[in-house]
């Protein structure tokens, strides 16, 4: 009966330290997958910033791209009639 009692014990005792240590390590390899993917973000991030303060349009939609060549064609515009009021 003692050496059941002790075996019971000590596997127990192996399993919960086992699996603290696999916590442990889990732990430690997330957190340094996480900081390689904001590493990672963080560089793309900063190479998509136009360095001269310029911004670069890469897409336009076509449906914004028929109405802007609509409204450069228009020379005259549109006239907007006001009032001018005086105090």
């Amino acid at each position: 009966m003692g050496f059941i009692l002790k075996f019971l014990i000590i596997s127990i005792a192996l399993s919960w330290i086992f699996s603290q240590l696999l916590k442990f390590f889990l732990k430690s390899k997330l957190k340094r997958f996480v900081d390689q993917v904001n590493n990672v973000q963080r560089e793309e991030t900063q190479k998509a910033k136009p360095k001269n303060g310029n911004v670069n349009v890469d897409y336009i939609p076509k449906g914004h791209q028929e109405k802007r060549t609509r409204d450069t064609n228009s020379i005259d515009g549109e006239y907007i009639d006001y009032v001018e009021v005086k105090d």
